[in-house]
């Protein structure tokens, strides 16, 4: 709903029409037919509802213009809601019943958050404290219209609940005492989810508990915990808590940082602390659980684990995702897939509790964290609920992400009468170039079942193919194409032969410089994989895999049984001592580089974008134009 707005009559207008925080507006007033009208010296007083939901009042002089009086003036950034009074003397026009009120929007022209509140508390006395002495009428609007607009403003933006609920609730009292108690309980939970409630806050959560539930004691309690916060003593501890930060923040043993860092929470927990001396000091404790998490997930200290995950704070959870699950369990795979629902069963449930709030970004965290978590739960043969995670996760994705679409792709195989589902799916990915070779193999099997024949195979694979993309890929591929002369290497392979690249003179090089310890190097290697498979009979071209910058004593053995354990059959260079990519430039991987025949290096590029079959037409479309090359 963009309302803008909210009362204009014939004898006072505001342009534009829209007004927007931070621009200047153009207020006329004509005062026939006003209690004003004939009078000299008129003012205003311009009533603004802030974004810290409070009142403040400036006065300002106007300008007479023929029988009208005019105001240009700038709006503050911080404004949500204007409301005018004209005065002379004694004698005021505040807009009578309706009141001279706009609600101010942003740059992109929706209402600003707080913006309906204001409106609501501008015109009903009901909350006295948010009632300003606009009008002496202090029940223009009667408390069924302020409870529509507290919904209206929760329903447009989520967020401001943490500061309204009390005030919706105490109008909301007055109506329906049962109603108002039952709706005290959720918003209750609600603020108990959120990430560092305020003084204000929590004085509200009071005020609830005293006022709407009538529980004194809970009342009392929360007062103490206010107390607290501002004490005396919590302030004095602060050097003390900043040289525990400092100690944490220069900590490199992990089995330290883990006692450590739970001694920490337990000497200054996060509902008692001194949040402007935080601010000023970046003292953040959403990563103080996410290093707990990701501490006690690595010495699989599942107890620990779930104890304070339990209590995360929502900025915690992305970065706990990410490190306890995606890279053990996908990229490491040093998770199995019960080990790893072990730690994202806790993660996911505390999540999916901030659903209610829904802080911002919320929405990113729950469709990052649903490609692996479906998959988890694929493999454990949670079907039913992996299917209903991957099919809601593409109303985000729409078939852009290769790993959620091959976890849709195989639930939606093994679940009886979903061929037509399997069909579109696959066929969807494939117009995006997100596809695993997985699911190249079941749209191949899909085809052959239905055709009966493998026949037209290569003409049906060809009209799934999006130009548009295709275009695109092979536009940004050619502008990437370079020339640039690259120094000779000698080194051993995985098969123990020496590897010269002035061996492979008149053939297409191309190198993927990787790492054992490397996430998104492995993420790409099944795209590889197709590239290699496509070439294999090519003896023009060849790929070597430069293991390289590596960290670990027995990288070697490791390398052998990683591409043995995932069935990659790979020409692996170790660059030992990083030689070969100090030489050739390479700094962040993954890394691949295509060189000509005549051994020049024609194209350098770094990253993985996550799809298997968009990596395949990359790298192909590189070695055609490099083999091109005189």
């Amino acid at each position: 709903m963009n309302t803008f707005l909210v009362h204009a009559q014939s004898n006072f207008t505001i342009s534009p029409v829209r007004p927007k925080a931070g621009h200047v507006i153009k207020a006329s007033y004509q005062p026939k037919g006003t209690p004003l009208f004939g009078k000299k010296n008129v003012t205003a007083t311009i009533y603004q509802f802030t974004t810290d939901y409070t009142w403040r009042k400036v006065e300002v002089k106007l300008v007479q213009q023929d029988t009208s009086w005019v105001l240009d003036y700038k709006l503050p950034e911080d404004v949500v809601v204007v409301a005018f009074k004209f005065k002379s003397g004694k004698i005021t026009d505040n807009g009578q019943g309706m009141a001279y009120g706009w609600l101010i929007s942003g740059e992109d022209d929706k209402v600003l958050p707080g913006a309906y509140a204001g409106w609501a508390f501008l015109r009903n006395a009901s909350v006295p404290e948010l009632f300003p002495d606009f009008t002496t009428d202090k029940f223009l609007i009667g408390d069924d219209v302020v409870d529509y607009w507290m919904k209206l403003q929760v329903r447009e933006n989520p967020s401001t609940k943490r500061h309204i609920f009390y005030p919706a609730l105490k109008v909301l009292k007055k109506m329906d005492p049962e109603k108002a108690r039952k709706q005290a309980e959720e918003d209750l939970s609600y603020m108990k989810l959120l990430d560092n409630v305020n003084e204000r806050e929590l004085l509200a959560i009071k005020k609830v508990y005293a006022e709407i539930l009538e529980r004194p004691a809970a009342a009392d309690s929360v007062g103490r915990l206010i107390a607290s916060i501002d004490s005396a003593a919590i302030k004095r501890r602060n050097p003390e808590k900043l040289e525990a930060v400092k100690a944490l923040r220069n900590e490199r043993d992990i089995k330290k940082l883990l006692p450590m860092t739970i001694d920490f929470l337990e000497r200054f927990p996060m509902d008692k602390a001194d949040r402007a001396f935080d601010q000023q000091n970046f003292i953040n404790y959403s990563k103080f659980y996410s290093s707990i998490a990701i501490v006690s997930s690595v010495e699989k200290d599942s107890v620990t684990f779930k104890k304070y995950v339990a209590n995360a704070p929502f900025g915690s959870l992305a970065d706990i995702f990410y490190r306890c699950m995606e890279v053990p369990y996908v990229s490491l795979k040093s998770f199995t897939a019960q080990e790893a629902y072990v730690y994202a069963r806790p993660v996911m449930s505390r999540l999916l509790q901030f659903n209610q709030v829904k802080p911002e970004g919320f929405m990113d965290v729950y469709f990052s964290s649903i490609p692996t978590y479906a998959n988890i739960l694929m493999h454990l043969g949670k079907d039913e609920p992996a299917l209903g995670f991957a099919t809601s996760a593409q109303q985000k994705y729409a078939y852009g992400t290769a790993t959620l679409n091959e976890v849709q792709a195989i639930l939606l195989e093994r679940t009886p009468g979903k061929t037509a589902e399997l069909k579109q799916v696959l066929e969807q990915s494939m117009r995006k170039n997100q596809m695993t070779p997985l699911m190249m193999n079941m749209l191949k099997k899909q085809y052959v079942s239905l055709q009966k024949s493998e026949d037209g195979y290569a003409a049906y694979l060809a009209s799934l193919k999006d130009v548009k993309l295709d275009s695109a890929l092979e536009n940004k591929v050619r502008e990437a194409m370079i020339k640039k002369e690259v120094p000779d290497f000698s080194v051993k392979n995985n098969s123990g032969k020496v590897v010269k690249l002035s061996d492979q003179k008149g053939k297409v090089v191309v190198l993927d410089f990787w790492a054992s310890w490397c996430a998104p190097c492995k993420a790409a290697f099944p795209g590889m994989k197709m590239a290699v498979e496509k070439y294999k009979n090519d003896k023009d071209v060849v790929f070597f895999f430069v293991d390289t910058q590596e960290k670990i004593k027995d990288y070697e053995a490791y390398v052998k049984k990683y591409l043995k354990d995932n069935n990659y059959d790979f020409n692996v260079l170790f660059d030992t001592g990083s030689s070969i990519s100090k030489s050739y430039g390479v700094g962040p991987i993954p890394h691949k580089m295509v060189i000509d025949k005549n051994g020049v290096l024609r194209f350098s590029e770094v990253g993985y974008m996550g799809s298997p079959s968009e990596l395949l037409d990359e790298i192909s479309m590189m070695v055609e134009l490099a083999r091109k090359e005189n």
